[in-house]
């Protein structure tokens, strides 16, 4: 189980001010691939942390960007606690991935409501991670279009299986620094995403001003597989 401390450097309950249209030169977007040489094998790697309040003053995100340096394929769940000045938890959430393919980028995050968040001073999060043969993640291809205000992500199920739906996570950039999140399954029916079939899902439709994207995917095999499907 390894655990991480994020101190709180936002005054908790602000809203961040987004303007009209996101502005973006980098459509489609960059979208994070496992990567075929690995640095640190042996850990997953935090990348980058961000705490993001939404655009409506609703909930915050505590969002971490990891990798996946094992030297497995590996299913990870994560408990994200919000505490005040004394330590005291004011709220637990989990989140999870049921499949992460070694090299590859992931996104994990906490949800917080920011009424029951308002005494906030500090965030932690402690993870731990399972070997898994269920990664069906180069089954899948992404595919980002700009349709304006927002994102279209579309995913394709090149294998002839179906696979639980593609989860989309994306963090959105203005000048180095996170402005918004937001979160989608991609899939069919319910969350089934047939082979050879093509879906698509809308991102960022109150990202507000941004410059930059993190995109990242996981998707799980309904299967035991030794290899991709």
């Amino acid at each position: 189980m390894m655990k991480r401390i994020f101190a709180c450097i936002l005054t908790l309950g602000m809203t961040i001010i987004l303007l009209s249209g996101h502005n973006s030169n980098l459509i489609p977007a960059e979208i994070s691939y496992a990567a075929e040489t690995v640095e640190n094998e042996g850990v997953v790697t935090i990348d980058d942390e961000y705490l993001i309040p939404d655009s409506i003053g609703w909930c915050t995100y505590y969002v971490v960007v990891a990798t996946n340096n094992t030297g497995s394929d590996i299913s990870i769940s994560a408990d994200f606690v919000a505490k005040d000045g004394s330590g005291n938890v004011l709220k637990k959430v989990n989140d999870y991935s049921d499949a992460v393919k070694k090299g590859q980028q992931f996104i994990l995050y906490g949800q917080f409501l920011n009424k029951e968040i308002a005494n906030a001073r500090a965030y932690e999060y402690e993870y731990s991670i399972n070997p898994t043969d269920r990664c069906a993640y180069t089954s899948v291809s992404l595919d980002t279009k700009d349709i304006g205000d927002c994102v279209e992500v579309s995913a394709t199920n090149f294998s002839k299986f179906d696979i639980q739906s593609v989860g989309v996570r994306s963090v959105f950039m203005k000048n180095g620094r996170a402005v918004a999140f937001d979160a989608v399954n991609i899939a069919d029916a319910g969350i089934i995403f047939h082979g050879g079939s093509t879906n698509s899902q809308i991102i960022g439709t109150r990202a507000g001003d941004y410059d930059d994207m993190i995109i990242t995917y996981t998707t799980v095999s309904n299967h035991s597989m030794a290899e991709d499907l």
